[in-house]
């Protein structure tokens, strides 16, 4: 069953699909180099939202089943995707979703595995795969404006004030992260793991941000006094530094294999 955090970030789905940004090309070059899929081919992607991540995908013809607890994403996920006859979307999270071991070629989250306990979440995925088979880990990050640090100093202060003290320093992934971050699916069985980072950058206006704040659960469940004056104080600050915010996106995708025979 899906948590009340989740319900909450269902009820932004529009929200959601309007300021979420898509995946960078390169990342499904890099997950069909790992795992090559066709149309005789199983994929399963774990919290498909409205359905960003699953264009490409279902593009080679492979057979997509598609997890999503979320009635409103779901119904923006069909409408995105309503052309795909490979297409199966099913109502439910990883945890309710009743299905043999031993079933997909790859299995995917794109900015969803974080609401999914580690241990389980590795440990299912595991099993769910035919042995060979791929696990495509993979998530955004937002980072600050690098080029209006004068606005990023006011934002800061912004959080702090009305966040608990704030968000606290932001540190871009790089790949010297690779290491940690890829130990995670070698602890649970997973061979030859690989690492990727991607970067781009997107501008909004001060009224765009405030709709990609409205995505962030944790925005929207503070209180709202607090919550008024974070968005106000943001939107407020954008304006007066020439109304455009660039926000610096980091991608990182882990491929991990389950190995064969398994």
């Amino acid at each position: 069953m899906p948590t009340e955090f989740q319900r909450n970030f269902d009820r932004q789905a529009e929200g959601y699909d309007l300021a979420r940004p898509e995946y960078p090309p390169e990342l499904y070059s890099d997950i069909f180099a790992y795992c090559p899929i066709d149309e005789s081919s199983r994929v399963l992607e774990i919290g498909l939202g409205t359905g960003k991540a699953s264009g490409p995908v279902l593009e080679t013809g492979c057979s997509l089943t598609g997890l999503e607890p979320g009635g409103n994403l779901g119904d923006l996920a069909k409408k995105r995707l309503g052309g795909y006859e490979n297409l199966d979307l099913r109502g439910l999270t990883l945890q309710d979703y009743d299905c043999p071991d031993n079933a997909f070629d790859l299995v995917y989250a794109a900015t969803a595995f974080h609401w999914i306990p580690e241990e389980y979440g590795y440990r299912r995925v595991y099993d769910l795969l035919r042995p060979g088979g791929t696990f495509a880990r993979f998530a955004y990050h937002a980072g600050p404006d690098r080029g209006r640090r004068e606005l990023t100093g006011e934002v800061y202060e912004l959080y702090r004030r009305h966040m608990n003290g704030g968000k606290g320093e932001y540190r871009p992934l790089t790949r010297s992260d690779s290491g940690r971050l890829l130990a995670v699916p070698q602890k649970y069985g997973f061979t030859d793991a690989r690492f990727h980072l991607y970067e781009f950058t997107k501008d909004f206006t001060a009224g765009e941000y405030m709709g990609l704040l409205r995505t962030y659960p944790d925005h929207m469940s503070l209180e709202p006094q607090s919550r008024e004056g974070l968005f106000h104080g943001i939107y407020d600050a954008i304006e007066r530094h020439g109304g455009v915010m660039t926000v610096y996106y980091t991608v990182d995708l882990e491929l991990a294999r389950k190995p064969a025979g398994q």
